[in-house]
């Protein structure tokens, strides 16, 4: 018997079923849309500083670059489309206390390739 776990939904960034990524695409920026409405005109999610919010969506300052870059996939986060978003994403990781917690993009790539190796493995059998 071969145990199936439910993939996170991040990881349809990795897939190669158009359908799949497409359903991820979508519904991500549609949240992406509603994290920028409740920036306009702040610096944080909380206002001047960071707050719990911020933390919370750390992995669209730093994590998302190398999520796409593994999968293959068009940035998501565009200066265009989101630019509140992007702006706070620069100030985030620009944080010196923010810094010091941050993985190195290196590491990151490394850690999300493994994964991606991992999915297709056990798609294959």
């Amino acid at each position: 018997m071969t145990l199936q776990f439910p993939r996170p939904f991040w990881m349809s960034f990795f897939s190669t079923d158009g359908e799949s990524r497409q359903r991820f695409l979508t519904e991500a920026k549609r949240n992406l849309s509603l994290l920028e409405a409740q920036l306009k005109g702040r610096r944080f999610f909380g206002g001047d500083t960071i707050g719990l919010l911020d933390i919370a969506a750390s992995a669209l300052a730093h994590w998302l670059g190398a999520v796409e870059e593994v999968g293959g996939a068009a940035p998501l986060l565009t200066d265009e489309e989101y630019p509140a978003l992007c702006q706070w994403a620069k100030r985030y990781v620009a944080d010196e206390t923010v810094k010091q917690c941050l993985p190195k993009k290196k590491e990151l790539v490394a850690l999300f390739s493994a994964f991606k190796e991992m999915l297709q493995a056990t798609s294959q059998k």
